[in-house]
């Protein structure tokens, strides 16, 4: 089994508490390939709990699917002030994932 890195980033909107810390969300996941299975998931997000939260989601996702099916979950559960931010990572991981399948066949070099 192989794994690949893959980051998502979003500037964060003003007067949060995320946003007193940091200037960007980062969104980190590590993804099984070929399968595209999402492993692990780790964000800049300010409490423990919405890191949590927020690997609960994502971690067992098949990025295979694309965005929409995450952006809808994310709707769904997700009602906090980084929503879009988040939607944003979640976009922007699947744009890299599909870019590591075009350039790579799917397979770690």
């Amino acid at each position: 089994m192989d794994t690949i890195f893959l980051s998502g980033y979003a500037k964060l909107p003003d007067n949060t508490t995320a946003q007193k810390l940091y200037s960007h969300l980062v969104l980190v996941v590590t993804v099984r390939v070929p399968e595209g299975i999402i492993q692990d998931v780790d964000c800049t997000m300010a409490t423990e709990l919405g890191r949590r939260f927020i690997r609960e989601i994502l971690t067992g996702y098949d990025l295979h699917q694309g965005p929409d099916p995450l952006v809808e979950a994310l709707n769904r559960r997700y009602y906090g002030h980084l929503r879009k931010a988040l939607q944003t990572c979640f976009k922007g991981i699947c744009a890299q994932y599909g870019e590591f399948l075009r350039t790579t066949g799917g397979l770690p070099r």
